[in-house]
């Protein structure tokens, strides 16, 4: 039986290979993947807590205690081979089961119509002069909202983050009047209580095919928080590309009228803006960056120093370059640095009011 259920997912993967060559896989998200999501997301909203943390919760648990059994079975049986055997074709069939279900309920979101050929806006190359322009105009809208967020002893940002994620549903309805085809069920975002174990594998937010959820790092800096939530929602609301979800976190934290959203979709990007800029013209990165609020400043290198304290841990390592792995392999093919990739799209968006303002 579990040869027969191996078999059947490496076939179901296979035809999903097959489909995405032929272009069946938008077929797919809108007839398959999208379905399923409207409705596990719905059904898993009806709880406060993450299903997606408890089914990992679980699944790791009920790992471990097999393993540990299986190894004391390998200890006391002289039949190792054998053991050893039913150890792999065990550990197998979750693993294809896992990827049978990946290719049906995620992959095909990566293949659909993008957000960038859907709204119109234009993600080609940009010019040095373009992306400097833009990110003058994002710092200078950094400057102007960081004055209207609360901040604590150390003139950091500070908000209640539980509320931020009540928030976030309603905010991200400024993106879905623009773009209809973003429009879905306002579904609340989930906090992560193991957060820290997402930090050192280098995630500030997932969206979890099997639950129809988003999830959210609440132990990373919490500048971050609103501009992530949204970014997340956008899985949520059918967007596979990384940067495209960036772009939209922006947009609809930008048209919220929430400051604590503006300032957290403004400095994120800033971030990769200026990120862009310092590889195209450092003399004109450096001018941009001089003119930050002290205050933005103090956000920004917090961000940077919190994750700089995982990036040399092993896990953290492993993590990424899985991840890399799995965003390549799913035709990402800048892996991480796809995220960054909303340059393109910010600057196109933004440069007529970048140039008046």
């Amino acid at each position: 039986m579990r040869l027969i259920i191996c078999a059947l997912c490496l076939a179901a993967v296979a035809a999903a290979d097959l489909l995405r060559d032929k272009g069946g896989m938008d077929w797919v998200y809108s007839h398959v993947s999208r379905p399923y999501h409207e409705f596990m997301g719905r059904l898993c909203s009806a709880v406060p807590f993450s299903v997606a943390e408890l089914f990992y919760a679980v699944a790791a648990t009920l790992l471990l205690v097999y393993i540990t059994i299986q190894i004391a079975r390998l200890i006391k049986r002289p039949e190792k081979g054998r053991r050893v055997y039913i150890i792999a074709l065990n550990l197998g069939m979750i693993c294809f089961l896992f990827w049978g279900a990946y290719s049906y309920l995620w992959t095909p979101y990566y293949y659909a119509p993008s957000f960038a050929r859907q709204s119109g806006i234009d993600d080609g190359p940009i010019s040095t002069e373009e992306l400097k322009t833009v990110t003058a105009y994002f710092a200078s809208l950094a400057n102007v909202y960081e004055d209207k967020v609360q901040r604590d002893e150390n003139d950091l940002f500070k908000a209640d983050r539980d509320e931020i994620l009540d928030r976030a549903p309603a905010v991200y309805e400024a993106a879905a009047k623009k773009w209809s085809f973003l429009a879905g069920e306002e579904l609340r975002p989930k906090g992560i209580i193991c957060s820290k174990v997402m930090s050192l594998t280098d995630f500030t937010g997932f969206f979890f095919p099997l639950t129809g959820e988003t999830n959210l790092n609440m132990d990373s800096p919490a500048v971050m928080l609103p501009a992530t939530a949204e970014h997340e929602i956008s899985h949520q609301r059918g967007v596979g590309m990384e940067q495209e979800c960036n772009f939209i976190a922006v947009a609809a934290c930008l048209g919220s009228g929430d400051a604590d959203f503006q300032y957290s979709g403004a400095l994120m990007a800033y971030i990769y803006l200026s990120n862009a800029l310092y590889s195209a013209d450092k003399a004109a990165w450096k001018e941009i960056n001089s003119g930050l609020a002290g205050a933005v400043k103090a956000d920004s290198d917090y961000n940077s120093q919190y994750w700089r304290g995982y990036e040399n841990t092993f896990v953290y390592r492993i993590s990424d370059s899985a991840y890399e792995s799995f965003l390549q392999g799913n035709g990402q093919t800048l892996g991480l640095k796809s995220y960054g990739a909303c340059v393109d799209l910010l600057t196109h968006y933004y440069i007529a009011p970048a140039r008046s303002a």
